[in-house]
């Protein structure tokens, strides 16, 4: 997402659903759209993430997990992946998160995997009926 645009063309700050998407666990990640046009700065992914923590108050965790989530779901190599969140990033839950490269706490992983596991088998349950 790209608040910075967003809030420029067509969804203010206060209807962004980011907050509410990190707050329930969907992988979510920032980014700039059209940097020449709305980004103030030599640094526009920078400039998203601070108007990002400022404005809807995100915690030093959640900044983290918004990091580790951009890495995972980018373009990179798997070598890059493993140096910047770890050799075991495609584990899930806290066995794949390496707390010293990603600052994400391994309990936040933890209750991340727990709640989509919890989440998948309400939803084959809900199937089978």
């Amino acid at each position: 997402m790209s608040p910075l645009s967003n809030n420029s063309l067509f969804l203010n700050y206060q209807r962004n659903p980011l907050p509410d998407f990190l707050a329930r666990g969907m992988v979510v990640s920032l980014s700039t759209d059209d940097p020449l046009m709305f980004h103030f700065t030599k640094e526009p992914l920078m400039e998203e993430y601070s108007i990002a923590a400022q404005v809807w108050k995100l915690s030093p965790c959640d900044m983290s997990e918004l990091a580790r989530n951009s890495v995972l779901m980018s373009g990179f190599e798997d070598k890059v992946k493993r140096h910047w969140i770890g050799d075991n990033y495609m584990k899930e839950g806290a066995a794949g998160n390496d707390v010293h490269r990603t600052n994400v706490p391994d309990i936040r992983m933890a209750f991340r995997h727990e709640t989509l596991m919890e989440e998948l088998s309400t939803i084959c349950t809900a199937a089978r009926v």
